[in-house]
């Protein structure tokens, strides 16, 4: 995490590769562990869900840089607004009173960057 004054940014970057690569069925335990119920039905009803699980992995990775408390992936949840543009949700009352975040995700056909930016309410 690189912070001034209460604000934390992260970045993360990850092969889309690494993610079409894994068997749904028998990786679920990480799957649950990292997507939320409304994440995994988004992306699982995309022709090609890949781009859009590492896309969300990538984002929560990015977020986690910023908070210097621990949280687990599946209690930040990646939605998109009406735009189409991502929202950070914290599902844990006590780090959603204490940060703010906003996400960039940007993608190629093979990778996939998110940028965070964190500020301490």
């Amino acid at each position: 995490m690189t912070s001034i004054n209460n604000i934390g940014v992260g970045l993360d970057i990850e092969n889309i590769d690494r993610f079409a690569k894994l068997d749904l069925k028998k990786n679920r335990n990480f799957f649950d562990r990292v997507y939320t119920r409304k994440e995994k039905k988004y992306c699982l009803l995309k022709s090609n869900p890949f781009p859009h699980l590492a896309a969300r992995f990538a984002a929560k990775e990015a977020i986690k840089k910023t908070i210097g408390d621990k949280i687990a992936f599946s209690e930040i949840e990646i939605t998109n607004d009406k735009n189409g543009a991502p929202k950070v949700k914290f599902l844990n009352k006590r780090i959603k009173k204490k940060y703010k975040s906003i996400i960039s995700i940007s993608h190629t056909q093979s990778m996939v960057q998110a940028v965070c930016i964190t500020f301490k309410n």
